[in-house]
């Protein structure tokens, strides 16, 4: 009995599983350019069903900041992949949030999805 209670357990871990968007507290810290801050956000896609994450700011009312990403948003990302992300934003836009958002692409329809969000709070 308790041997199928934990398969049942890690298989609703494993499906319920989103993604992770680490560092919780990034520093953000003054950028090749002048007026521009930067720093390195690292990705990990733990869905099955996703590959593209688009990365949004928020400032402390959740109202969207101008971000740059060089490599493009949203990021394409493969299942169990790891990616470093440079993030840039002006300095004093009063950015607070920085998120990971996944971007869903269903075909057919009666299909459900979850979209799953991770954010870290600037220091």
């Amino acid at each position: 009995m308790h041997r199928y209670l934990i398969l049942l357990l890690i298989w609703i871990s494993g499906y319920a599983s989103a993604h992770e968007f680490t560092p919780t507290y990034p520093k953000m810290k003054q950028s090749h350019v002048e007026n521009v801050v930067t720093t390195k956000m690292k990705l990990f896609n733990l869905r099955k069903d996703v590959e593209y994450y688009e990365i949004e700011v928020f400032n402390q009312n959740w109202e969207p900041v101008a971000v740059a990403v060089p490599k493009g948003n949203p990021i394409k990302i493969s299942h169990l992949k790891t990616k470093m992300i440079d993030i840039y934003l002006k300095n004093n836009s009063g950015a607070r949030y920085i998120c990971s958002t996944s971007k869903l692409i269903l075909t057919g329809g009666g299909k459900t999805a979850v979209r799953s969000r991770i954010c870290s709070k600037i220091k």
